[in-house]
């Protein structure tokens, strides 16, 4: 089962909005990810936080027109985004779409690769879906980058080293490597074809795939497969 869950981030091209909640079984907003979703013309199925964001008048609207709403305390343990991705999980989905997740404030930019090593870590393996490409966290496994030939791909260890890093169809490959926090060896590598390989032993990668250049002056703010973790 897939998700398509919108943060509260920065707004994404309404059609690729479109067309990713499109292919969903179940679309989640985090609280004021409601109003891009609502903006691009989609109606969520859920919306999960403490509705300061979105406000009482659209959250009664949305109500209306058969939104479930899981509310929470304005003071809480995890962001808004962290807990419609639990949502997500508790109703089945084993994957996810993250929409508008790559933009708006900063720490929130920092957090959400935070909440994809907390969904691999709960067995939903999330994507982080902008205009400008995907982003993906990895832990123990091994993942496909499905793209075009000389796409920018980097990865970068996200919760200390990161062992037995292998990178299969790419103009550098690796095998068998280890990644430092602080090194920037995995930065800008490219496929040479239409599709690569991603493994790790020990340790999360933040894997970012760019399939387009944005402009400095416009610069916001499958196949796969896993082992067992320990």
């Amino acid at each position: 089962m897939r998700a398509a869950i919108f943060l509260n981030g920065a707004p994404d091209p309404p059609d690729l909005l479109r067309r990713v909640a499109g292919r969903a079984d179940l679309v989640v907003a985090a609280d004021g990810g409601a109003r891009y979703a609502l903006d691009a013309g989609v109606v969520p199925d859920l919306v999960v936080g403490d509705m300061d964001s979105l406000g009482e008048a659209r959250a009664r609207k949305l109500e209306e027109r058969g939104t479930l709403l899981e509310r929470h305390p304005i003071r809480k343990g995890k962001m808004d985004g962290h807990l419609a991705v639990l949502a997500a999980r508790d109703r089945g989905a084993t994957a996810a779409d993250l929409l508008c997740a790559a933009g708006g404030r900063y720490s929130a930019l920092f957090a959400v690769p935070h909440i994809m090593l907390a969904s691999e870590r709960i067995g939903l393996q999330t994507t982080l879906v902008a205009g400008w490409g995907q982003a993906f966290v990895l832990e123990a496994g091994f993942r496909m980058v499905d793209g075009n030939p000389r796409d920018s791909v980097s990865v970068f260890p996200l919760t200390g080293p990161a062992t037995g890093v292998t990178l299969e169809g790419f103009d550098y490959p690796l095998e068998d490597a280890r990644l430092e926090i602080g090194d920037t060896l995995g930065f800008h590598n490219e496929l040479v074809g239409r599709m690569g390989r991603v493994s790790v032993g020990l340790g999360a990668l933040l894997v970012i795939h760019e399939t387009r250049e944005i402009p400095l002056t416009k610069r916001p703010g499958r196949m796969d497969g896993r082992a067992t973790m320990s």
